[in-house]
């Protein structure tokens, strides 16, 4: 099995002291490999590789190489009917040196159960063995110290920590060597293994450069509304862009999406953000009004040209507070939010042009105001109080931890 090529795929290692974790995304099936290796041949080695949707038969010859690959399918197929491996299941093999010891499939029924059906090497056969498994729902705070960036330190899950982070996910990016972070993970476990993440609840952050903060999500969703949960840093650190609405809470995200009008499935060209009449619009970045006006469907609108061929554009707004040719600065107010156009309730609609073609705004990092906006502030300070308490206990055992669930009532309460 060749163990360097492994470790250098963009699928990472993910570890947790001596346990296992493994992340498999609530939207959408992807590669996930853990490899727990200390490059040495006198210990054993396994590897967990999460089954993809579609095709995966050149990959797994790839990356565990031909023989023990149709080796493992043969066996599956021969000694346990199992002509198919199916998308969201694990593949395990473990290793002594060059030597395979056993091949396992974690293979789940539902959301609380499962089967791992294993086969061992003894002597020149393997022989099958099988045993149920259990999962539950629990909820993790895992730590982490940077030690080249987090990028590079844990690829995996950097990965699925940016896709939830929405608009924060730059201060990933700003971690430094000696950092620390920690995360408040709620899930279905296989053991130590995370097969169905419901989100991330919070994460907490000791920076030089950063300083100290926690900011716990107001959403158990896929994705988090995030903001401070003390207070210090108000602000958060700078970034490209600046949110074009203070605390504002994304309700709609770019891409497909079923028309809230005919129900029926039309292309979002931004994010829709949620605002009260009038509320301050603010300059993404510096630049020129290319045009203030009426567009069909965006009611009144405003677009910013930043050069280079990047605009950014605002619609549904109920007032104007600039005009076009004007010379804006970033964070400048620019606007007053409203429910104007082809709109169901006031709010911002929000997109980025480059070159004339819609991008996904959530590409770029944004700074923004982190208190929590007036609707939910009262029943946020509740929510936040618990989860921060775990985050930083974390962050100063500087240690993995499992939330005791019946403490934590409070902290695993959804919140739509």
């Amino acid at each position: 099995m060749n163990v360097k090529w492994l470790l250098v795929l963009t699928i990472p290692v993910v570890a947790i002291s001596a346990a296992v974790f493994f992340f498999y995304p609530s939207k959408k099936t992807d590669i996930h490999v853990n490899w727990n290796n200390n490059n040495s041949s006198g210990q054993l080695n396994t590897s967990y590789i999460q089954i993809p949707e579609g095709k995966y038969n050149d990959l797994f010859s790839e990356m565990l190489g031909p023989e023990n690959w149709e080796n493992a399918k043969l066996l599956y197929k021969n000694e346990a009917g199992i002509t198919k491996f199916l998308p969201g299941d694990i593949f395990s093999i473990t290793t002594l040196g060059d030597r395979v010891v056993s091949y396992g499939l974690h293979n789940y029924r539902n959301r609380t159960s499962g089967e791992k059906i294993s086969f061992t090497k003894k002597g020149k056969k393997y022989i099958q063995s099988r045993s149920d498994l259990f999962l539950e729902v629990k909820t993790v705070v895992r730590y982490f110290t940077i030690k080249k960036s987090f990028e590079e330190d844990d690829p995996l899950f950097y990965s699925m920590a940016r896709e939830r982070l929405v608009w924060d996910w730059g201060i990933l990016d700003k971690l430094m060597p000696g950092d620390s972070i920690s995360f408040m993970i709620k899930g279905i476990f296989d053991k130590d293994i995370l097969v169905y993440t419901f989100g991330i609840l919070g994460f907490s952050v000791r920076s030089t450069r950063m300083g100290d903060f926690t900011l716990a999500a107001f959403r158990d969703t896929y994705y988090g509304d995030y903001f401070v949960t003390g207070s210090r840093m108000m602000l958060s650190p700078q970034e490209q862009f600046r949110t074009p609405i203070d605390c504002g809470r994304i309700t709609s995200y770019f891409g497909f999406r079923k028309d809230p009008f005919n129900r029926s499935k039309k292309f979002h060209k931004g994010i829709d953000i949620i605002a009260k009449t009038d509320a301050p619009v603010r300059a993404a970045a510096s630049g020129i009004v290319y045009y203030a006006g009426t567009k069909k469907g965006l009611g009144n609108t405003i677009v910013l040209d930043h050069g280079d061929g990047l605009k950014t554009v605002y619609g549904h707004l109920n007032r104007f507070l600039i005009s076009s040719g004007q010379t804006v600065a970033k964070g400048e107010v620019i606007a007053g939010a409203g429910n104007s156009g082809r709109s169901t309730a006031t709010h911002l609609h929000f997109s980025v042009l480059v070159n004339g073609k819609n991008v996904d705004p959530l590409q770029y990092t944004y700074e923004r105001i982190w208190y929590a906006p007036f609707d939910i502030s009262g029943e946020f300070r509740n929510i936040s109080i618990s989860r921060a308490t775990y985050l930083e206990e974390a962050m100063d055992k500087k240690k993995t931890m499992t939330v005791n669930e019946r403490l934590a009532d409070l902290a695993n309460t959804p919140v739509n």
